[in-house]
C-alpha cells in the first residue's frame, strides 16, 4: 500500500488544526500559561504549512514545497520555544527565524535537486525536535509529560532520519524510486503521528502543572505566599513524631500583629494588606532552613523552631520583633509601625504535650502578653522561671 503526499498533507493540516482548538481553550483559560500560546501557534503554523503543502499535490512543485516546509519548520520551532518558555527559559526566537531562513536558503540552493531538497526538509524539521527533546531532559519537574513528549520527538527524529538515509541511497541508486516513495510517506505519517503525541505530553506536563499549583494554594496563604494552617497543622504532627522518636524537643511560636485593625482603619484594607505581607517578608528572612512561619489567618503567625528550647525560642522571637520594629513598612510617604504580641511554647520530652496543648500554651502567653500593653513576648506558664519580657 502506497500513500499519497497529497493526503498526508491534508492529515497535517487536519491534525494541527484540531490540535489548535486543544491549545486554544488551554490558552484561553490559563492566560498565565505562555506555553500554551507558542503550542497554539506552533500549530496555527503548521496549519498554514499544511495548506501550502497542498496546493503542490503529488508533483511537487518547487514554490509551494519550499515555502510550505519552511512554514511547517517555523511551526516547529515555536513548538521548542514553548518548551523552553514552560520551564522559564528564555525563547530563543531570534535562533529560530536564523535556522528558518538558513533552511529555506539550503532548499533553494538545491533547487534542481529533489532528494537533497527532501534531506534538507527532513534535516530541517528534526533539529527543533532535537533542542526540544535537550530542553525537556534537562528539567526535573513534571517526569510523565516530558517523558512523553521526548519520545515522541525521538520517534519523529527517527522517521525522519529514515528519509533522509533513503533518499541518499537513491541519489546513489542503492534505492529504487518507488520503493523510496512508499517509503517516505509512511515516515512522514509517522512524523505527523509523533507530533499529535508530543502535544499530549505537553497537555500532560500542563495539567501536572496546573494540579501542582493548586496543591499549592491548598496548602499556602494566597496574600504572604506562607504555609497556611493545614500546612502547618501537617508539620507539626511530624515535627511531633520526630520529638517524640529522637526525645528533642522544639519550639512554637504564636505572633500577633498588634493594633492590626487601627492600621486596616486609619490606613485602608490595602495598607494592612501590606502590613501583613511587609511582616512576614521580614520574619521569614532571618529564619533558619528547617524553620516554619505560616499565616494561621487574618493578623495571626506562627512559628515552629525545631531543636530550639524556650530560652532559646525567646530570643529568637525578641530579635523578630526588633527587627521588623526598626523596619516600619513605608506606606504612601508614611512610616507604619509594626510591632508584635508573641507566645511561646516549648515541647519537651519530660512534659511530652501534645502538638495541640503546645498551641493551647503559646496562646495563652499570647494573651498574657496583650493584656500587659502588647509589643512584647513570653513564654507559657508551663515553664515558670520564663517570665512576661518586654520586645
Amino acid at each position: 500500500m502506497t500513500l499519497d503526499f497529497l493526503t498526508l498533507y491534508i492529515v497535517i493540516l487536519l491534525n494541527s488544526l484540531t490540535v489548535s482548538v486543544i491549545w486554544a481553550a488551554i490558552a484561553a483559560s490559563y492566560r498565565s500559561l505562555e506555553a500554551a500560546r507558542y503550542w497554539l501557534a506552533s500549530c496555527l503554523i503548521i496549519v498554514v504549512g499544511g495548506a501550502v503543502l497542498a496546493i503542490q499535490g503529488n508533483a511537487g512543485a518547487l514554490g509551494p514545497a519550499v515555502v510550505g516546509n519552511g512554514i511547517v519548520i517555523f511551526g516547529f520551532f515555536q513548538m521548542w520555544i514553548g518548551v523552553r518558555r514552560f520551564f522559564g527559559l528564555a525563547s530563543g526566537q531570534r535562533i529560530a527565524i536564523a535556522l528558518t531562513a538558513a533552511s529555506v536558503v539550503c532548499m533553494l540552493i538545491f533547487a534542481g535537486n529533489d532528494r537533497a531538497r527532501s534531506i534538507v526538509y527532513a534535516a530541517s524539521q528534526a533539529v527543533p525536535m532535537a533542542l526540544g527533546i535537550a530542553a525537556l531532559l534537562r528539567q526535573r519537574p513534571y517526569a510523565s509529560g516530558r517523558y512523553i513528549a521526548a519520545f515522541a520527538m525521538a520517534v519523529g527524529i527517527a522517521g525522519h532520519a529514515t528519509t533522509s538515509i533513503s533518499n541518499v541511497m537513491v541519489m546513489t541508486g542503492h534505492m529504487e524510486f518507488e520503493a523510496f516513495y512508499r517509503l517516505a510517506s509512511f515516515t512522514l505519517l509517522c512524523t505527523i503521528f509523533s507530533a499529535v503525541v508530543w502535544n499530549f505530553g505537553f497537555a500532560v506536563m500542563t495539567i501536572e502543572r496546573l494540579r501542582g499549583e493548586v496543591a499549592a494554594l491548598a496548602e499556602h496563604d494566597e496574600l504572604t505566599g506562607l504555609p497556611n494552617r493545614r500546612k502547618f497543622n501537617d508539620r507539626m504532627e511530624q515535627e511531633d513524631s520526630r520529638a517524640r522518636r529522637s526525645g528533642h524537643g522544639y519550639s512554637l511560636l504564636v505572633i500577633d500583629v498588634d493594633k492590626f485593625k487601627g492600621i486596616n482603619d486609619g490606613f485602608g484594607h490595602v495598607a494592612g494588606d501590606r502590613a501583613l505581607t511587609h511582616a512576614a517578608t521580614i520574619l521569614a528572612s532571618a529564619l533558619r532552613k528547617d524553620d516554619m512561619l505560616a499565616r494561621l489567618g487574618g493578623d495571626e503567625f506562627c512559628l515552629l523552631l525545631p531543636e530550639t528550647n524556650a530560652e532559646q525560642a525567646l530570643e529568637v522571637g525578641r530579635k523578630l520583633a526588633d527587627t521588623l520594629r526598626r523596619n516600619p513598612l513605608q506606606w504612601k510617604g508614611q512610616r507604619i509601625a509594626i510591632t508584635l504580641s508573641i507566645g511561646v511554647a516549648e515541647w519537651s520530652a519530660e512534659h511530652g504535650n501534645s502538638f495541640e496543648a503546645l498551641m493551647t500554651q503559646a496562646d495563652a502567653a499570647l494573651y498574657r502578653v496583650k493584656d500587659g500593653g502588647r509589643d512584647g513576648i513570653a513564654a507559657s506558664q508551663a515553664r515558670p522561671r520564663l517570665s512576661l519580657a518586654k520586645g
